[in-house]
């Protein structure tokens, strides 16, 4: 069922409704009175009008089946008022009741639990609970008890979509003071029976919107929300978002390097960069993404021209790019030759261009450079910083330069003074702060150039081999085997049982060699001394065993025995592992390995599918990159190879199933050009069979 019951309603009932225009049931018959909605019922047994209205007894004596009844009762009195609804035939319902699962306690829980099996089992449409509600300003059509957003105010063509009703208020009058005009106005609430994507969905397709800007705690629906960011990217709408909760919860694992490196954050950075959306850093972005994009097609990318009075402001614009991801290219010689005949003195005009105090004597060349700057192909936006009188008294020669510039030109005043109104009237942007224009610039700059994701998911080959029922991981010689037979390289080992196996096995493998407890019980041998590197010859290989079988032995761990391997020479380690998140799904991490994955986190992530191309634009765009690149002489390594054998891990984990928990390379050896990488140590970790079963019902 669409969502236009609930969001472009012809006919609405209010239970609860007051003649009180402060109470939570007044406000939205207040509202939808001023702004002319002509098919208001207010219900309320107590009353026979309502703010002029007639009012009514309950929803069953209302002339019509409305297509949106607004319920403004208590938690207790609200489900009987949906279920009355329902039996008449009303689509959609939006409660504005708190005291369900946000309460954090067990009778809000089953309260909610109550709402979300009827709306399952009836198909209405119900936005909410503690839900403010929306305001279709398009159709001039409120149903939120908010007074942030009032009859009178223009409609546009950009949506704001938030999870909290107050930030819902707060973007809204930041983004209204840059100009920005709005089509919806939604605050979604408990998103018990309608989630953050089915709104982002109906924006998708609505053709009223052309931009949609999003205050996300937390998402319902990963799959959800990237078909619907997915349908923005096609039909050229923004979709910008502020994710709250940047801090890592839940990122310690008892388990893998890979868990601990791969917190909530990372998997919401992962899809909202496979979504390629526009992603505001601090609240106030959202605001400016939206009004950046009322310059329509004038920004093509975030490559930036500086003209400024100031070279010290020139410098604080240009770091401010910089920092957050922009670029400020330098003009190409014959551009800074005709600069510098046009700037009085021998400023800079390499970009930025420094147009020096004596524009106060003369401003005539200013629409030239203006001109000038724009030239290059690699400009997408002019800066200009003129404060104040500066702006004011050239404002003839930037209304000149910004009618011929087919660039976005953004004005700059840290004075405070210009007229944001004439300006947009000439096409021209306007900013207070240079870190603010900076930023947004910046990422709407990255969203404009950012194509869409259009990687499809091959067929896999290889096949999983039976998964033990009775644990919850594989030994890392099980784990190796099972990873090889989809592509990945391993070191081969021997699997010992004896010490007469390991005097044997030992002269095979050849010296040096390493050898390594064997048991699922045991994900990280190196704290438990259950690894011996650099063996030399046979004695030692046989007291390393012994060793090791007497330390796991009083561990009371299930033993398989000891892997003897040899002990690889050069390389670089890095780790590969992929995490299943409750939201996304499969995310890949990949990171430098050694003291660098725990000590430095550096580390890059991905949702699946992953190919080799994509490992490897993951893999340069580690810190630790250098040392994969020769780093002081080094020889450099076989990064297509490490490429080739991560993009084999992702396929693995893909045909997996819904046993699989986690996977684990590290370390990923990568030898040097030419020489591939190998996995030298590997670890599967499994759902217990019930779950396992649950989630795939689910």
């Amino acid at each position: 069922m669409s969502l236009a019951p609930l969001l472009s309603p012809r006919s609405i009932a209010i239970v609860g409704a007051s003649d009180n225009k402060a109470r939570i049931g007044g406000v939205p018959v207040d509202l939808l009175i001023r702004a002319g909605f002509d098919k208001v019922y207010p219900i309320n047994p107590k009353s026979e009008t309502i703010q002029g209205l007639k009012a009514y007894k309950a929803i069953e004596d209302v002339p019509e089946v409305v297509d949106l009844v607004i319920v403004a009762v208590s938690a207790e009195a609200t489900l009987d008022q949906l279920k009355r609804a329902h039996a008449l035939g009303v689509p959609a319902a939006l409660v504005y009741a708190s005291g369900y699962a946000e309460t954090g306690e067990d009778e809000g829980a089953a309260k909610q639990a109550e709402l979300v099996a009827f709306a399952q089992a009836s198909g209405m449409k119900i936005a909410g609970p503690n839900c403010m509600g929306n305001a279709n300003l398009s159709d001039r059509i409120f149903t939120t008890f908010g007074v942030s957003f009032q009859p009178g105010e223009p409609a546009g063509k950009t949506a704001l979509l938030t999870q909290s009703g107050n930030m819902c208020a707060t973007v809204f009058r930041m983004a209204r003071r840059a100009g920005v005009t709005f089509s919806h106005i939604i605050n979604t609430g408990n998103e018990a029976a309608v989630d953050f994507s089915d709104y982002l969905d109906f924006l998708a397709d609505d053709p009223g919107t052309n931009a949609a800007v999003c205050y996300i705690e937390e998402l319902r629906s990963g799959v959800k929300f990237l078909a619907a960011a997915a349908k923005f990217r096609a039909a050229g709408k923004l979709l910008a978002v502020y994710k709250v909760g940047a801090s890592e919860k839940g990122a310690a694992a008892a388990r893998s390097h890979t868990a601990a490196l791969a917190g909530d954050s990372a998997a919401y950075d992962a899809a909202f960069a496979k979504a390629r959306v526009a992603r505001a850093g601090e609240l106030s972005g959202l605001a400016d993404l939206a009004y950046l994009h009322t310059l329509g097609d004038k920004i093509a990318g975030g490559s930036c021209a500086i003209l400024s009075i100031s070279g010290a402001a020139g410098a604080i614009l240009s770091d401010a790019l910089s920092l957050a991801g922009g670029d400020v290219p330098t003009f190409p010689d014959d551009v800074q030759k005709k600069l510098a005949a046009q700037v009085p003195g021998h400023s800079m005009v390499s970009n930025p261009v420094d147009l020096t105090g004596n524009i106060v004597n003369g401003n005539d060349f200013l629409s030239e450079c203006i001109r000038l700057a724009v030239l290059p192909d690699d400009i997408d936006v002019i800066l200009l910083y003129l404060p104040g009188n500066f702006l004011k008294n050239a404002l003839d020669q930037v209304e000149r330069a910004a009618a011929s510039a087919g660039k976005a030109l953004i004005v700059i005043d840290t004075f405070a003074l210009a007229d944001r109104d004439a300006l947009a009237a000439s096409g021209i942007g306007y900013f207070e702060d240079f870190d603010r224009a900076a930023r947004a610039v910046a990422a709407y700059g990255a969203w404009k150039k950012a194509g869409a994701a259009t990687m499809a998911q091959a067929d896999v080959a290889g096949e999983w081999p039976t998964l033990p029922a009775d644990r919850a991981a594989l030994s890392e010689t099980e784990s190796k085997d099972a990873l090889a037979a989809f592509g990945v390289p391993v070191v081969r080992d021997a699997l010992v049982v004896s010490a007469e196996d390991t005097r044997s096995a030992a002269g095979k493998v050849g010296f040096p060699l390493v050898a390594k407890l064997v048991s699922p019980d045991v994900a990280h041998k190196t704290e438990h001394g259950l690894i011996r590197l650099g063996i030399k010859d046979a004695d030692a290989a046989v007291a390393a065993y012994e060793q090791m079988m007497s330390k796991a032995r009083s561990m009371k761990v299930h033993i398989e025995g000891v892997t003897l391997e040899p002990m690889l020479q050069g390389g670089v380690e890095i780790l590969a592992g992929v995490t299943r998140d409750p939201v996304f799904g499969w995310m890949l991490t990949v990171g430098m390995g050694g003291v660098w994955t725990e000590l430095m986190k550096d580390a890059k992530h991905r949702l699946l599918p992953v190919d080799a191309l994509g490992a490897e634009e993951m893999l340069r765009g580690l810190k630790g990159f250098p040392l994969l690149d020769g780093y002081r002489g080094a020889p450099k390594a076989d990064v297509a190879g490490a490429a080739k054998a991560i993009a084999a891990l992702a396929d693995a984990v893909r045909a997996g199933g819904e046993r699989l928990r986690e996977i684990e390379i590290n370390p990923l050896l990568v030898m040097p050009e030419g020489q591939g990488a190998v996995a030298v140590d590997a670890l599967v970790l499994l759902t217990e069979p019930e779950r396992a079963q649950v989630e795939e019902a689910a």
